[in-house]
């Protein structure tokens, strides 16, 4: 292909500064390109970015370019007329279709809208013409001299590609972040609702009007065009309202009822074994009979000897237990971790992990670790995730347990030997 100089519009169009300077910058990137190699095959374009993988980055940050989806069909109908897949951006790359060629490959469009859409695309720098001396699009093949051609020059589209995937990756990672936000904001709304109805139903005591009238407002719909900054200030509200929701609503639950026991619920499940018993009803007896029992007893209790007997001797004296201990204890915390669990570092990510699809919030999942420690909040989290069949609210046992560990009223020790002895009678 030959080498194209600069040259003044045709016709009524006027020249600016910007023109000149934005088809000079043209011509010298060019310059270097073919500098660097300076051996490359002139019709050959093998270094260049795919085209339609361009246009589709194009596409995805045609919002940071100013460019609308007609203008995006007009430039997709002008890199259809280029022969090869890769546009070469260190030589001119001219294409000369008319403009009724052009309004076939638009769908119809007008001859006074792609020329709107033209001005728009080389305004952005994407496109520069080639006037001939007589304005019309053409190519005159000459053997000696080379051949020569007036019309839309594609290679600056090409050599803003570095520019245009770097765009385009912001794009969508501005599009995850307003898909992260509305889907917490969505949950949100409906923790809120089913909390807000089931204290409705069931006559809980409490402002529960206000709560309403709060929720009401949150539930507005949510503009297609909100920004990131609005829907994080809606996502921190609608946490906030639903923070005071549960507390609101737990609060007046009996203790009976954050036992979780299934007695209270629309399906009855006896257990034929006398000796079983519900989450906090088994811990608080544990509790009470390690503080005045030896613990000795605990291993008269056990069945297991050796190791196991060592871990229980351990729980029971109230040492920290190690992670494999925990994950004898609580195995299927492990199915949700890629990688084998061996440093309390692994666990507790993963128990950060269990926690949200245990339903429990971040704001109550800090709270537990503050009043027992990262270590011991997950490893009630995984114990939770043990006994996930048969507790109602996981959020309000986990509540309930950071309070009497506020006042030094809880250990994971006694939770776990119950865990243990009821998969041993089981």
């Amino acid at each position: 292909m030959f080498e194209i100089q600069w040259n003044s519009p045709f016709g009524a169009r006027p020249i600016s500064a910007a023109l000149i300077r934005r088809e000079d910058g043209v011509r010298r990137a060019q310059a270097r390109l073919r500098a660097e190699k300076p051996d490359a095959d002139e019709d050959a374009g093998a270094d260049g970015p795919d085209k339609w993988v361009l246009l589709r980055a194009l596409t995805e940050a045609r919002a940071h370019f100013r460019l609308s989806d007609r203008t995006l069909s007009v430039l997709e109908a002008l890199l259809s007329c280029h022969g090869q897949k890769r546009i070469d951006p260190s030589r001119p790359q001219i294409v000369f279709p008319s403009n009724r060629e052009l309004s076939l490959r638009t769908r119809g469009m007008a001859d006074a809208t792609l020329r709107r859409h033209l001005a728009s695309l080389i305004e952005t720098g994407l496109l520069l013409r080639r006037d001939s001396p007589n304005g019309k699009r053409y190519r005159r093949r000459d053997l000696e001299e080379g051949d020569e051609a007036f019309g839309f020059d594609l290679s600056p589209f090409a050599l803003c590609a570095t520019e245009i995937f770097a765009r385009a990756e912001e794009a969508r990672a501005e599009a995850r972040k307003l898909r992260r936000l509305r889907t917490e904001i969505a949950i949100c709304r409906r923790d809120i609702r089913k909390i807000l109805d089931a204290a409705l139903i069931e006559e809980r005591a409490g402002n529960w009007g206000a709560l309403e009238q709060a929720w009401q407002e949150l539930s507005r719909p949510l503009s297609r065009s909100a920004t990131a900054s609005e829907l994080e200030q809606m996502s921190a509200h609608a946490i906030e309202l639903r923070a005071k929701s549960e507390t609101l609503y737990l609060s007046v639950l009996s203790e009976q009822e954050m036992s979780g026991n299934d007695a209270h619920g629309e399906r009855h499940y006896q257990d034929s074994n006398a000796d079983s018993h519900t989450e906090i009803a088994q811990e608080e007896k544990n509790e009470e009979k390690s503080e005045v029992e030896q613990p000795m007893r605990h291993d008269a209790d056990a069945a297991p000897v050796g190791q196991g007997g060592e871990a229980l001797r351990r729980l029971a004296e109230r040492e920290a237990p190690d992670v494999g201990t925990v994950m004898t204890i609580c195995p299927t915390l492990a199915d949700y971790s890629r990688t084998p669990i061996r440093s309390r570092r692994d666990f507790e990510v993963t128990a950060d992990l269990v926690r949200g699809f245990l339903g429990i919030s971040s704001d109550a999942y800090r709270a537990a670790q503050a009043a027992m420690g990262p270590y011991e909040a997950a490893i009630t989290i995984a114990a939770l995730l043990e006994r996930a069949d048969r507790v109602r609210s996981p959020g309000g046992y986990l509540r309930a347990l950071t309070a009497k560990a506020g006042t030094k009223r809880f250990r994971v020790g006694p939770m776990l030997e119950a865990l243990r002895n009821q998969s041993l009678r089981s």
